[in-house]
């Protein structure tokens, strides 16, 4: 959905959305399923500023680092968000930003597209890592299966390269 600014006064404009975001939308890799979002709150203007005030709650699974089980994920953040129309800086592409438009998104025109603002939302509130258990070992670095299951990896551990020198030590008596 799109909230058309420009028909926008000065009573504030609520929003309540529902959607859906492929994981594809959410950069992949982390995400497993489609994430379910709802997407509440209101648009303000004032002066050629526009603030969005929200909620936005959502909930799917995503990939396990280590064995890339699914791990069910939900999450509920408030949001605010400052938006500006975009300006011709005569042709230029790259115009230095101020101090007080760091903090700041751009409009290209009069919508506000509430479904790019779900994704970032969701982007923002996706963890760095996910583990399905703290002690999760992951798959098999030889076969690929799961060393989570019971009985999934029968490849014999490899020993430790870096120990291989110190192999013929062993079972040897020290001449003191």
């Amino acid at each position: 959905m799109k909230i058309d600014l420009s028909q926008l006064d000065t009573e504030p404009l609520a929003f309540d959305e529902r959607l859906s975001l492929e994981p594809e939308r959410l950069g992949g890799g982390t995400v497993a399923s489609v994430v379910a979002v709802r997407l509440g709150g209101e648009v303000r203007a004032h002066g050629g500023v526009y603030a969005v005030l929200g909620r936005c709650r959502a909930e799917g699974a995503l990939a396990c680092a280590r064995c890339l089980e699914p791990v069910a994920w939900s999450s509920d953040e408030r949001f605010s968000v400052e938006y500006r129309r975009a300006t011709d800086g005569g042709g230029d592409p790259e115009v230095g930003l101020e101090e007080d438009e760091l903090e700041v998104s751009f409009l290209d025109g009069d919508q506000l597209d509430l479904e790019e603002l779900a994704v970032e939302q969701v982007l923002l509130a996706l963890p760095m890592r996910t583990l399905c258990a703290e002690d999760c070992a992951g798959l098999c670095p030889r076969c690929g299966a799961n060393r989570n299951l019971p009985d999934a990896c029968r490849c014999r551990p490899e020993p430790d390269p870096r120990w291989q020198g110190l192999a013929g030590l062993a079972g040897r008596e020290s001449d003191n």
